[in-house]
């Protein structure tokens, strides 16, 4: 895989993880309750959820491939208009309308327990699914061997899952006060859009001198 290819797969899957979605608020909540310890159990639990996301969209995506290069042109055209449509809704979405954290909704204090409860958020979050199942196909390239592909892409995300869970972890509440400001997350979330659509033009624009 080209070595741009995959660094503007980082930048851009960067910018969507750190967005608070679910399973971030329940990083950070898990933080405000039972401090950094909670690390330990909550980062390990959102990267197993990943993992199963990712190796399933990867799995949707070489059987596609596989049927025709074609459907799955057709399939990463579909998954660019989710995440355009997703930033759009990111973009337009009232600063401060969903809760930072929610520490009175934490039923689980075990670690193992906490594992499987983060494990089982990330897994029954359909946009974070949907997320991972448009944004993957994108840097995939058909002329290329998928497995080595799959390792380099599914391994990035992975990493960059975890890094992004450890900031709300670790400095909770800092982080918490920052992200409650409403300049901040208009910021983080009409970034996302616009890092895509030039990540994209890139990476087409790569692939045609490259061709």
């Amino acid at each position: 895989m080209p070595q741009l290819t995959w660094i503007l797969f980082a930048v851009v899957a960067t910018t969507f993880l750190v967005v608070p979605g679910r399973s971030k608020r329940k990083v950070l909540s898990y933080a405000l309750a039972h401090g950094r310890k909670s690390a330990f159990a909550t980062v390990p639990g959102v990267v197993l959820g990943s993992m199963i996301v990712v190796v399933a969209t990867l799995a949707l995506s070489w059987t596609v491939l596989s049927v025709s290069p074609t459907a799955f042109t057709v399939l990463q055209w579909a998954g660019l208009a989710c995440l355009l449509l997703f930033s759009l809704g990111l973009s337009r979405a009232p600063a401060g309308s969903e809760p930072i954290a929610d520490n009175d909704n934490l039923p689980e204090e075990k670690p193992l327990r906490v594992i499987v409860h983060c494990f089982q958020s990330e897994t029954r979050d359909p946009r974070g699914s949907l997320l991972v199942a448009a944004l993957l196909p994108q840097f995939l390239t058909p002329a290329s061997p998928f497995l080595p592909q799959a390792v380099t892409l599914g391994g990035i995300f992975l990493l960059l899952s975890a890094l992004t869970c450890l900031p709300y972890a670790l400095f909770a509440e800092r982080l918490r006060k920052t992200i409650r400001k409403h300049a901040v997350r208009r910021m983080v979330n009409r970034s996302g859009g616009t890092v895509l659509i030039a990540a994209k033009a890139v990476t087409a624009g790569y692939r045609k001198i490259a061709a």
